[in-house]
């Protein structure tokens, strides 16, 4: 007997009609992780005083809980007040207030999310509109840029900042779209230029075209570069705060070529949504964004984040929309 082993949607529909048995791959396929990358914990007032006082805790304290994953975010509370920690180097640390370019989190994963962007690798997750892509763009901005009209002050850690998106149709196309590759490409980056322009704004009402300059100055002098993620094999990056977005289109084997392209002094941030998958190879189980999720839980070296509809702060239609619409 003869069985057709494939993920294709229109292959399988072909086969069946055919009289020919179909199966589904299944040795790539990994169970999404309950991990979200930070927990709950009730605890004592006296506890949260004293890592108030002391500014760390010894985890041996809540022997009772599941132990602790490195760089795990911890919310301890007592109904009342609260404290939010890390477990890092063995030890539950308190987390210091964090701002990125002049931008203050909105909430307790947000709290997160900023100090994360601390590590070597970050995988942020969550739906639409819970500010992933804002988030890393200010800590990225924070981290390279400055200039006369923010006056930014932050001393800078990276030379560049890389920002890929996965292309959906097809990475071959750029081939035949007109200009430089940054004409090509910007068409799927929308996202992070509306971005820039609110956090180069900050509030200050500036002339669409004086944000613009600064844009258009950030692309010429190199600062800001972007590439089809298709296109990362063989170069090394160096020094360099690298963000790649919807990560959930993306399969395992260009998710490591990506994580393995950070050279000395680089950081990379993953982002993406499983919900929002559009590939018709990929689903939740043998997405590149949960394969690496998987794997790198535990790692010192990254941080993870998922964010729930609760988090949304695009707009109460935003959230709205994903309570009834996901």
């Amino acid at each position: 007997a003869v069985i057709l082993v494939t993920n294709d949607i229109m292959m399988r529909i072909a086969a069946a009609a055919c009289g020919v048995e179909v199966q589904e791959y299944k040795n790539d396929q990994i169970k999404e992780s309950s991990y979200v990358g930070y927990r709950e914990i009730k605890t004592s007032r006296e506890i949260i005083d004293d890592i108030y006082k002391k500014q760390s805790l010894a985890p041996e304290i809540f022997a009772d809980e599941k132990p602790f994953v490195a760089n795990e975010y911890i919310t301890l509370t007592d109904g009342n007040t609260s404290a939010l920690c890390v477990y890092r180097d063995n030890c539950i640390r308190l987390l210091k207030d964090t701002t990125a370019f002049g931008i203050r989190p909105q909430n307790r994963l947000q709290r997160f999310a900023l100090d994360a962007l601390l590590a070597p690798l970050v995988i942020l997750r969550g739906p639409a509109g819970t500010a992933k892509t804002f988030l890393s763009m200010a800590a990225a901005l924070d981290k390279t840029y400055t200039d006369e009209f923010t006056r930014h002050t932050s001393s800078t850690s990276y030379d560049k900042i890389y920002i890929g998106r996965a292309n959906v149709s097809s990475d071959e196309a750029f081939g035949f779209l007109p200009g430089e590759l940054e004409d090509k490409t910007r068409p799927l980056l929308g996202c992070f230029y509306s971005n820039l322009e609110d956090l180069l704004r900050k509030g200050n009402h500036e002339e669409d075209a004086q944000i613009q300059i600064q844009i258009d100055d950030m692309m010429e002098t190199g600062l800001l570069r972007v590439f089809p993620l298709a296109y990362i094999r063989g170069m090394s990056i160096k020094n360099s705060f690298i963000i790649c977005d919807e990560a959930q289109n993306i399969g395992r084997s260009l998710i490591r070529d990506i994580v393995t392209r950070c050279g000395q002094g680089s950081k990379l941030v993953i982002l993406g949504d499983t919900n929002q998958i559009d590939v018709p190879f990929l689903d939740k189980t043998n997405s590149g964004l949960t394969y690496l999720a998987h794997n790198m839980k535990g790692s010192t070296k990254c941080a993870q984040i998922t964010f729930t509809e609760k988090e949304s702060v695009r707009s109460a239609l935003a959230t709205e929309a994903l309570n009834r619409l996901m």
